[in-house]
């Protein structure tokens, strides 16, 4: 009978040591996720007002919308560890700050509501717009000419409107491309870079001129259409680039960093950001710059452009202010535009007036540039 008992009392004393144990990876994972729900409440609250100061007087905040997804994300799985937790003081601390990005989640991720089967009709009257950064019209690694494969892109789709940025100003492929689409009447500027905007429209072009104020390595352009009995304005811009390079980009998308030494990682990120800082800066006048533009403009307005920039940035608050992101309208699931950065940028827009309803949104999965074609229906609500 005495063994019975102590062979009891020993089991019991092994369940109370590993529950003992476990007890402490339960403390230890708690205090690890605490540390993690409040790194995730600042970083949250310093996405949302980096929106609004511009990148030369808070510079640490310029850089934060890059992160903004991965850090929501990171929020929400907080909010729901503590509900497992039922710690409902931590899980309303972090639900807060879940609910402070909510407003916003439209800028990165878009659920429609119904599935859609067949091909779509659109009412009548409704403009097709296009915008792309065409990389010079040569792939990723600058082996091959795209001409031809985004010509035949563009009579498949056949939109009203095409803007283009990183469009070459001379050469073979400039002018295969624009005898290619001779059909539709375009506007282009002339500068002292290799890159430019152009538009090409199958609207009547009345007026067009570059965008005052803007400087480095930006092109913009504005040109009024006569769509029937209504004049538009349509912005094509390219803002100041981010300045990463081949090997860089090469560098972050194969996780190469992970395998670094510390200092060479920490040599190469902080020249990356400190390039990305000053471009932003110079981002922030050049969205001034067209901000000034478009509130002096008396018509209702189509933006299309590479940002170069993030929804929760300053230089996208600025822009569309007053004016419809079309992927938040009409878009659906998470959309980047970006081939690279481990596809989450969004960084290439089409914008409109309050005059215009949004009917579609839609970014093309295609490799011919290292940007994604952005194609969105529209239709005037007076016509």
């Amino acid at each position: 009978m005495a063994e019975y008992y102590n062979s009891q009392l020993g089991s019991n004393r092994s369940r109370s040591s590993r529950k003992s144990r476990r007890s402490i990876w339960v403390m230890i994972l708690d205090v690890v996720m605490v540390m993690i729900s409040a790194i995730t409440a600042v970083a949250i609250l310093t996405i949302f007002v980096s929106r609004f100061f511009e990148p030369e007087k808070l510079w640490y905040f310029s850089l934060s919308g890059l992160v903004a997804p991965i850090i929501y994300v990171i929020a929400i799985a907080s909010a729901l560890y503590w509900i497992i937790r039922w710690r409902w003081r931590m899980f309303i601390f972090t639900a807060a700050f879940v609910a402070l990005g909510w407003p916003y989640v439209s800028l990165y991720y878009k659920v429609k509501i119904g599935k859609e089967y067949g091909t779509p009709r659109y009412e009548r009257g409704n403009i097709k717009v296009l915008s792309y950064n065409i990389r010079y019209l040569y792939d990723q690694e600058w082996t091959k000419p795209t001409t031809d494969s985004i010509v035949t892109l563009i009579r498949k789709e056949n939109p009203d409107i095409i803007c283009l940025q990183e469009f070459p100003t001379r050469g073979e492929e400039n002018e295969k491309l624009l005898r290619e689409l001779s059909k539709y009447n375009h506007s282009k500027i002339q500068t002292l870079y290799e890159d430019d905007v152009v538009c090409f429209s199958k609207w009547r072009i009345i007026r067009s001129d570059s965008i005052s104020g803007f400087c480095g390595t930006s092109k913009g352009l504005w040109a009024d259409l006569k769509i029937n009995n209504d004049t538009v304005r349509l912005y094509n811009i390219h803002l100041q680039t981010t300045a990463i390079n081949l090997e860089e980009r090469d560098y972050i998308n194969s996780a190469r960093f992970l395998a670094s030494a510390d200092s060479a990682r920490v040599s190469k990120f902080a020249a990356m950001a400190q390039r990305l800082y000053e471009n932003s800066i110079m981002r922030a006048h050049q969205v001034e710059a067209l901000r000034h533009d478009m509130d002096h403009c008396p018509y209702p307005m189509i933006v299309c452009g590479d940002f170069n920039d993030v929804p929760m940035s300053y230089a996208y608050r600025t822009i569309a202010s007053k004016l419809n992101d079309t992927f938040s309208e009409q878009g659906n699931g998470y959309a980047h535009t970006f081939n690279g950065f481990f596809s989450l940028l969004r960084i290439d827009y089409i914008l409109v007036s309050d005059q215009f309803r949004v009917l579609s949104h839609e970014v093309l999965p295609t490799d011919l540039s290292d940007h994604y074609p952005v194609v969105s229906r529209v239709i005037l609500k007076n016509y």
